[in-house]
């Protein structure tokens, strides 16, 4: 098990790991790209490249018709695996090192019934039956990491005061894990996690790259939002940072579960819109829900979706309204943080273009000019919000980060 607090005063481990690290973020890399990013002496590139290339950590690659190497990650070296658990269902991957699903398995979950012994359980025996099945043993497993829909105390790897976990708050759920599988355990809030997903595989990697700063937001049925900057999660001081879902809408009286009165969650989220939807449809102001509602169908955003796409007024309304909350909400902090992007994410994304549209218009209705100049907005592409895909890189960017890079290559060879 590789242990990561180990002290290194002579910082001995770091300088393979920054040219890990720049391999990482930008290869494949011929060596001289890395004697440039890296502003090294061109034999203290050759001498640590070829160290991690004899541990199995890098690959050469040469392309088609070339004669020169690229570097690359050895992404079949080890593998790591990627948790998301949700109010509703569990997610867990089989990940290579470049976050690549391997393989994967899903169930439904009921956080409000089960206990986090029986769905950490679960979680623990869908990823012996992934090992299994792709014949891989647990010497070659580099981490777990996990993605949970609660305010995290990331340093301790617990949940705190989670409003949709009863029976979670404080859970050991990394010592839980770390004592089933005996290797680096990383726990984190989902929005986040989802924000590394979108960094390495999603909408940022064209626009602002793996340096760059945004937001990704999860609309769904609680909101929240994962802060980025120069392509590090910021947590705040407690884990806390991007919690919008219960920032306060000017005049709005609606009662929060939390206890205070117009929280943006309860005013847009997924479950305040499909209480609307419901109400719209027995009320008969939509006739189009009326009309789903009698047939039997489910009131489920992708519906009112559909009805706003027929013309439905009141789908229309709904759609609308939603959105231009929670973009009232994002103009804020855009004219606080200005970043250049914004992802959204989430089950609210189902509601479809006009839903994103919406939000994009109060935001640059109620930013400023320069804050939102060529600020770009748009959905996330990544399928399910790319929950364990973000777990895996939550592992991968911990167990590579400069230091552990240097330990792990005293710790293969």
């Amino acid at each position: 098990m590789l242990e990561l607090e180990e002290k290194d005063p002579a910082n001995q481990s770091t300088t393979p790991g920054r040219i890990f690290k720049i391999i990482r973020d930008s290869g494949p890399l011929y060596a001289n790209d890395i004697v440039r990013r890296s502003g090294l002496a061109k034999s203290t590139v050759s001498a640590y490249v070829d160290k991690l290339l004899s541990v199995g950590l890098l690959r050469e690659d040469i392309p088609e018709g070339g004669k020169r190497r690229k570097l690359k990650v050895a992404e079949s070296a080890g593998y790591v695996v990627g948790i998301a658990l949700g109010q509703s269902h569990l997610d867990v991957a089989l990940c290579d090192l470049e976050a690549e699903t391997i393989d994967s398995r899903c169930c439904p979950v009921s956080l409000l019934r089960e206990s986090p012994e029986e769905v950490l359980g679960k979680a623990v025996a869908f990823a012996r039956e992934l090992e299994e099945s792709a014949g891989l043993g647990p010497q070659a497993l580099f981490g777990v990491g996990i993605g949970l829909p609660s305010p995290v105390d990331y340093a301790n790897g617990v949940p705190v005061n989670p409003p949709v976990m009863p029976g979670w708050d404080r859970y050991p759920v990394a010592s839980f894990l770390a004592q089933e599988f005996t290797c680096p355990v990383f726990v984190d809030n989902d929005v986040n996690v989802m924000a590394l997903a979108e960094r390495d595989k999603g909408a940022a990697t064209g626009i602002v790259g793996r340096r760059g700063s945004f937001i990704l937001v999860k609309a769904g049925t609680g909101i929240g939002a994962g802060l980025v900057i120069d392509g590090e999660i910021y947590r705040g001081a407690k884990g806390a940072a991007g919690d919008i879902g219960h920032i306060g809408i000017d005049g709005d009286e609606t009662l929060c579960p939390c206890g205070n009165r117009g929280c943006l969650e309860a005013v847009a989220g997924g479950r305040a819109l499909l209480a609307r939807a419901e109400a719209a449809a027995g009320s008969g102001r939509s006739p189009f829900l009326a009309a789903e509602l009698a047939a039997g169908s489910p009131i489920a955003p992708a519906l009112v979706a559909k009805g706003a796409a027929s013309g439905d007024e009141e789908c229309i309304r709904l759609v609308i309204s939603s959105g231009a909350s929670i973009g009232d909400i994002l103009a804020k902090l855009v004219n606080f943080f200005n970043p250049s992007l914004i992802v959204v994410s989430g089950g609210l994304t189902g509601l479809g273009e006009r839903f994103i549209a919406s939000i994009r218009e109060s935001i640059y209705r109620r930013s400023t000019p320069l804050a939102a100049a060529d600020l770009v907005v748009k959905k996330s592409a990544l399928p399910g919000g790319g929950g364990t895909t973000g777990a895996a890189i939550l592992v991968l960017d911990e167990v590579f980060s400069h230091r552990n890079v240097g330990r792990l290559m005293r710790g293969l060879a």
